[in-house]
């Protein structure tokens, strides 16, 4: 009697098994393509690009971003640092009044 329950759920167990198998064998698997350099040339090659920006002089608000420039580099370096420095003392007395 014992050996008979025991076949039954080995039988139960191997169908099982079967249909996992199936299932499995069934299932598209996934694959990765990998995209050659020549397929794809708008993708960069390389991170970090190098890039040249000419050389600018001015004074920047660094909370808005608002950028004053104009001034010639080596001539007016001193005339940037002294409007840099009454800008920021106007601010702090804007600040302090309550302006």
């Amino acid at each position: 009697m014992e050996e008979e329950i025991l076949t039954q759920e080995n039988e139960g167990i191997e169908k099982d098994l079967e249909e996992l198998e199936e299932e499995e064998i069934e299932k598209p698997k996934k694959t990765v393509k990998k995209i050659s350099k020549e397929e794809s040339p708008e993708t960069p090659s390389e991170t970090y690009e190098g890039f040249m920006q000419p050389a600018r002089l001015g004074i920047v608000n660094t909370i808005t971003g608002e950028i004053i420039e104009g001034f010639e580099i080596g001539k007016e370096e001193g005339v940037v640092q002294l409007g840099k420095t009454i800008l920021n003392k106007l601010d702090k007395i804007a600040i302090a009044s309550g302006a």
